[in-house]
């Protein structure tokens, strides 16, 4: 294609950003999280998310039976400006996958979305 003029909106490889790994403190809160959620400490895990997540985390922690998982694997992580995306996997004879969207409110990480991905297509199935 012909240089017309305005190389700053001609189309390209594209520089790729660095990687940002997740604070260490949002990491602890999500392994807060999954050990509550799999031990079935239902209040632990509602204290640490906002309302508009709280419905989904409910029907999260209906689906999962306390004492059936013992560990979780982080499969996938994501970011989108100050907000961390985690995919996890619960092994087991029910296997699960779950999506949490983490944010910082004060000094504290919360959930801000919670998405059961189980039996689900989606960008990050596999």
């Amino acid at each position: 294609m012909p240089d017309l003029g305005f190389r700053e909106n001609v189309m390209g490889p594209q520089p790729i950003g660095k990687i940002v790994l997740p604070p260490a403190e949002m990491t602890q809160a999500l392994d807060t999280l999954m050990h509550s959620l799999m031990s079935g400490d239902r209040t632990v895990a509602e204290a640490m998310t906002e309302p508009q997540a709280l419905d989904d985390l409910k029907q999260i922690a209906n689906a999962i039976a306390p004492g059936v998982y013992d560990k979780f694997e982080v499969v996938g992580r994501a970011r989108i400006a100050e907000h961390f995306y985690s995919k996890i996997r619960l092994a087991g004879t029910k296997p699960m996958t779950i999506q949490f969207r983490f944010g910082k409110n004060g000094e504290r990480w919360t959930v801000r979305e919670a998405t059961n991905l189980t039996g689900r297509r989606s960008g990050w199935s596999k």
